[in-house]
């Protein structure tokens, strides 16, 4: 419901790296758990409204600009990239859009993508 509330929003392309990486940023603030986990799958579910390469881009903005500053205030913030974030990437991402992610990811967290 809420994915498709954002595609009828029709948020032009050249935002959609920019929301995903805030909308991103506010997940990973999330100290409550079960909510957090329901909104990484918001998160996942972005990718079907906006187009894939602004997901992408907004995960390396994430991972490049934001996510060295707020693992200062989201201590367990590699823990939750490493047990929320990637398995919900890994579903709606192929592997080689993961992979496209390399070396922002690899430096965030030590993350090898396939």
């Amino acid at each position: 419901l809420a994915v498709g509330q954002v595609r009828v929003c029709r948020v032009p392309q050249q935002r959609q790296a920019a929301e995903f990486a805030d909308i991103l940023t506010c997940v990973a603030e999330e100290s409550r758990g079960p909510v957090r986990r329901t909104c990484m799958a918001f998160v996942g579910g972005l990718t079907k409204a906006f187009q894939k390469e602004e997901c992408i881009k907004g995960l390396r903005m994430f991972f490049d600009e934001v996510y060295p500053d707020l693992c200062t205030e989201v201590l367990r913030l590699p823990n939750i990239v490493t047990t929320e974030l990637m398995p919900t990437l890994k579903v709606v991402l192929e592997e080689g859009e993961l992979s496209a992610l390399k070396p922002s990811l690899f430096d965030a967290v030590g993350y090898h993508a396939p």
